[in-house]
């Protein structure tokens, strides 16, 4: 088994990385799943603003994997940096 030695650093941009991949590989595979299935012809807008929510929940979960579970506290703020970015970014686009 493949040991992911990145993962087990703690530095904050190991944590700005986590908090960017993560939430794109989702929203691609959730994407392509409803695109696939027909529900959608693409994300509406309704759609798509519930579904960048519920990742913003993702990076959350993962912010406090890595801030409490397993004590990476810079690796946490990095994450903690992405959803404050996705979060605003999200008002700002939905919002204004």
């Amino acid at each position: 088994m493949p040991s992911f030695k990145l993962i087990h650093k703690d530095k904050h941009y190991i944590g700005v990385l986590i908090g960017i991949i993560v939430p794109v590989i989702l929203y691609v595979m959730i994407y392509l799943v409803l695109d696939l299935s027909g529900i959608t012809m693409g994300l509406g807008t309704a759609l798509s603003e519930k579904v960048q929510i519920m990742l913003v929940a993702v990076n959350a979960i993962l912010m406090r994997q890595f801030l409490v579970k397993r004590n990476q506290e810079r690796t946490g703020r990095g994450i903690l940096l992405i959803t404050f970015a996705m979060v605003i970014a999200h008002l700002i686009y939905y919002y204004t």
